[in-house]
């Protein structure tokens, strides 16, 4: 049976009177300048190859029959921020399309609305990092959604979702960022999570970031150092700890491939014993 094409307010439940113009009030359709658009924070997919070269002939013999969902950007560049239809501003920015027809929504419309969106969209059929994964599982839990239908969606089991809810619960835009960069992945910060306290996690993941360790060698460092430990020493020693925890995992980085245990040896044995101007000074016999 062929689809029967319907405008883009069609296709949802009729909602009451009061929502109705709710709605109205939070959306409006115009012509957006593509070079305008900018993807949300967080939004961001790969595409996939074959589906998006069928889109962008769709779009070149047909134009763009569903407006994107955008959002004026709040930095007053006049820009718009991308909820939903990054393949068809691809195509038209492929296709030197100027102009796409887009559905502007307010800020309050898009903070509740643009993770349901992107997930009714996206989730089932494309292939996401695991972070992106991760962050709009915990998001959609904060805003209420079951954890059954959250499974469901994407497609994982609800002990998965629960695991992803407490581990970045209260994950800091730090946090975020340094995940988002792909140093860290999800795994290592499990266990910076369950090791460092949320204050200085952030500071935790961007020092291990810098260097090619793996997720038991950073819980075995963290432990051999007594972080722990540290922290209960009080924030006047803060820089210090971060000075030793950086020369740690250099240092552990830069030995080779034998056992933790071996290296962890080694480390401990080239422990410098006294922090000066701010830098690292090696132990030496006196």
């Amino acid at each position: 049976m062929a689809a029967t094409k319907q405008s883009p307010s069609q296709g949802a439940p009729s909602a009451p009177a009061g929502g109705r113009r709710r709605q109205e009030k939070a959306a409006a359709i115009r012509n957006v300048e593509v070079a305008r658009i900018r993807p949300e924070d967080g939004l961001g997919r790969k595409r996939d190859r074959d589906g998006h070269r069928d889109l962008r002939n769709s779009i070149q013999q047909f134009g763009v029959l569903t407006p994107v969902t955008v959002r004026l950007a709040p930095d007053g560049s006049g820009d718009y921020l991308l909820i939903k239809g990054q393949g068809r501003t691809l195509a038209c920015r492929m296709l030197g399309i100027k102009k796409i027809p887009a559905i502007v929504v307010n800020d309050e419309f898009a903070d509740n609305q643009k993770v349901q969106q992107f997930l009714v969209e996206n989730v089932a059929r494309l292939r996401m990092r695991p972070i992106d994964r991760a962050l709009l599982i915990a998001r959609a839990r904060r805003d209420g959604e079951e954890t059954a239908d959250i499974a469901r969606r994407f497609g994982v089991t609800p002990a998965t979702v629960r695991r992803l809810e407490a581990q970045l619960d209260g994950a800091s835009k730090r946090e975020v960022a340094v995940l988002k960069e792909g140093k860290v992945n999800l795994a290592l910060h499990a266990v910076v999570a369950r090791r460092v306290n949320a204050e200085d996690r952030g500071d935790v993941l961007a020092v291990v970031s810098e260097h090619n360790l793996r997720t038991k060698e950073v819980d075995a460092l963290l432990v051999a150092i007594g972080w722990a430990t540290l922290v209960e020493l009080g924030p006047a020693y803060s820089s210090q700890r971060f000075l030793l925890l950086a020369w740690a995992c250099a240092t552990f980085a830069g030995l080779g491939r034998s056992s933790i245990d071996d290296r962890l040896q080694q480390v401990a044995e080239r422990l410098p014993f006294e922090f000066e101007g701010g830098t690292l000074r090696s132990a030496v016999a006196k």
